[in-house]
C-alpha cells in the first residue's frame, strides 16, 4: 500500500514541475494601456482635443471617448460635431490597441441629433500612443485621414 501512495504523490508533483517550467508563448506579452490619455487628432473635417480613460482586463480594453473642438467659438463644422462623449471598446495585441468609439446622439451638446462611430488602430510605447483612424457622423458623413497622438 505504501508503493502505491509513493508512486501517485511523484506522479503528482512531476506533473506540477512540468507545467510550472512551461515558458509563456512568444510575444504573449501584452502592454497595460490603463489610466487617462490625452491629446489631439485631425482628420478631414477638421483637429480635435482627444481624451481616452481606459481600463483593461487581459487584452479587452473598455473605458469613454470624449472629443472636443479645438476651437469651439470659430463656426465651422467641426466646432460642433468634435464636441462629443461617448464609449470605447477594444483589444490589445502586443504594443497595438484597436478600438471602436461611439458617440451616441443627445446630451448637452452642439449636435445632439448626430451619431458618430470611429474605428482607430494605435501603436503604443511606453507613454505615447499614436493612432490611424476613420469613421462615420450621421449628420456629416465619412471621416476620414484621421490620426491621434495621445499621451498618458
Amino acid at each position: 500500500m505504501r508503493t502505491i501512495v509513493v508512486v501517485l504523490a511523484a506522479a503528482s508533483l512531476s506533473g506540477c514541475q512540468s507545467s510550472l517550467s512551461t515558458p509563456a508563448a512568444p510575444g504573449a506579452t501584452t502592454i497595460d494601456v490603463s489610466g487617462r490619455w490625452s491629446g489631439t487628432g485631425s482628420d478631414s473635417f477638421s483637429p480635435e482635443l482627444v481624451t481616452w480613460v481606459l481600463s483593461q482586463a487581459g487584452n479587452a480594453v473598455s473605458g469613454t471617448a470624449e472629443l472636443k473642438a479645438v476651437n469651439p467659438s470659430d463656426g465651422t463644422c467641426g466646432s460642433c460635431h468634435k464636441v462629443k462623449t461617448g464609449t470605447l471598446t477594444g483589444t490589445v495585441s502586443g504594443s497595438t490597441l484597436t478600438v471602436s468609439m461611439k458617440f451616441p446622439a443627445g446630451g448637452d451638446v452642439p449636435a445632439p441629433i448626430c451619431v458618430a462611430e470611429l474605428s482607430a488602430t494605435a501603436n503604443v510605447a511606453d507613454r505615447r500612443m499614436t493612432a490611424t483612424y476613420t469613421g462615420t457622423d450621421t449628420c456629416e458623413g465619412v471621416y476620414s485621414n484621421g490620426t491621434m497622438e495621445l499621451t498618458r
